[in-house]
Order: structure tokens, then C-alpha cells, then sequence
């Protein structure tokens, strides 16, 4: 097997593997096996009649790509989330095999762990990692993540009452004041109603594109 680099215009080096054959008539000839070294292997051992190679991938590889290729096509702030999350899995389970991510090991994971929520969000990162691997073709195990309990969380409970509105209400600027009727009238999330303009109001309908979920809803309030 023939291992092919160039270096690109913007400074990356392209890799590609290619098998060193002959053709029919015995002159040399190269056949393209992919840029993927483990695939690449498997594909030569087939060419050279060879038993095919056990892909062991890494952890760290399949992060890489989530990272590479998912995560920038989510909402900013999930970005900073998922790459601090990231981080910590990467503490983990970097240099492990894929085939060794059993729910035990992910439930070990969850009782270490000293951050319990954070633990909760990176466990639910993982097994969207190990969804996307199933989709890429990477892996056709089950996803170990899945049926994981989870660390008990305890919801927010803080109220602003009467007397807490009031003291904001009474000193804050028009701009807030109105941010604060529309959230207290509307309910909704307070980045979708900052992002709020008077020409989403249509036929006496608030209309929200809420960012979260990107789903359209309307108001009558």
C-alpha cells in the first residue's frame, strides 16, 4: 500500500492511500483505497487476497470528527457547551477503544464523576456520539449510552415575586420594562425575547422563531 500526501493551499496536507497492482496485461497500477488509513487496509486486504484487518478505532478519533463536523453546525452557545463537555470526555476516554464503551463503564464514568448535572449533559453528548458514529457506518453496536440513569438534578426554584419585580421593574430603563412585560405575558425564553422586533407582530399575532428550537409560534397576549 502506497501512502499519497499534498500539501494544499491553505496550508493542510491531504492524505490518500492507494494498493500497488497490476492490471491485465502486468503494468503497474494504482488503485484508490480512500482517505481513511483502517478503511484503506481492509480494502488492500481484499485486493492482496489477505485476512481482513480488525479496525480498532479510538475514542479520540470519533470525537475529532463530531467535533470536525457537528458540533459547528449547532446554536453558539451549544457549541461552548458540547466542546467544554468535550473536554471532559476526552479526559476519559480519549486513547480507548470503541469497543470497550460498555454501559458499565459509563455508569463507573457517572458515579466518579464530582460534577453530577455535567455528568448528565456529557453522558447524553456521548450517546449522540455514538449515534452519529452508527450513521457514519463507524460502528452497528447498540449505543452503550443508551438506557444510562442519570444523576438526580434539582430544578431551579427561584421566583422573582412581587417584591423583587417591582424593585427591578421600578428602576429600570424602558427598554427593560418592555423585555419584561413580553417575557412575563408571553412566557418565552429570555434570548428569544430580546431577539423580539415590533415586525414580528403580523395580523395582531407575535410571531417567535424561538432559537432553541427554531419553531415558530404565535402570541395573542
Amino acid at each position: 500500500m502506497i501512502r499519497r500526501t499534498r500539501k494544499r493551499k491553505n496550508g493542510n496536507i491531504w492524505v490518500a492511500y492507494y494498493y500497488d497492482g497490476r492490471d491485465e496485461d502486468g503494468r503497474r497500477r494504482e488503485i484508490p483505497l480512500g482517505n481513511d488509513l483502517d478503511i484503506a487496509k481492509v480494502e488492500w486486504a481484499k485486493l492482496d487476497r489477505k485476512a481482513i484487518p480488525k479496525i480498532t478505532r479510538l475514542m479520540g478519533q470519533l470525537f475529532d470528527r463530531y467535533e470536525r463536523d457537528v458540533i459547528p453546525g449547532k446554536k453558539p452557545r451549544t457549541q461552548k457547551d458540547n466542546l467544554a463537555e468535550l473536554k471532559q470526555l476526552r479526559k476519559a476516554f480519549d486513547d480507548a477503544p470503541m469497543e470497550l464503551i460498555t454501559p458499565q463503564v459509563l455508569a463507573q464514568y457517572r458515579d466518579r464523576r464530582t460534577g453530577k448535572v455535567r455528568a448528565n449533559r456529557e453522558i447524553a453528548l456521548l450517546s449522540h456520539i455514538f449515534n452519529m458514529a452508527r450513521e457514519w457506518g463507524i460502528t452497528d453496536r447498540p449505543n452503550p449510552a443508551t438506557g444510562i440513569r442519570k444523576n438526580k438534578e434539582t430544578p431551579r426554584d427561584f421566583y422573582a415575586g412581587p417584591a423583587i419585580w417591582d424593585a427591578v421593574y421600578n428602576h429600570a430603563t424602558s427598554e427593560l420594562r418592555d423585555a419584561m412585560d413580553l417575557g412575563y405575558l408571553t412566557g418565552q425564553r429570555p434570548a428569544d425575547v430580546l431577539a423580539t422586533r415590533a415586525t414580528d407582530v403580523v395580523d395582531g399575532f407575535l410571531q417567535f422563531a424561538q432559537g432553541k428550537t427554531t419553531k415558530k409560534i404565535e402570541d395573542t397576549s
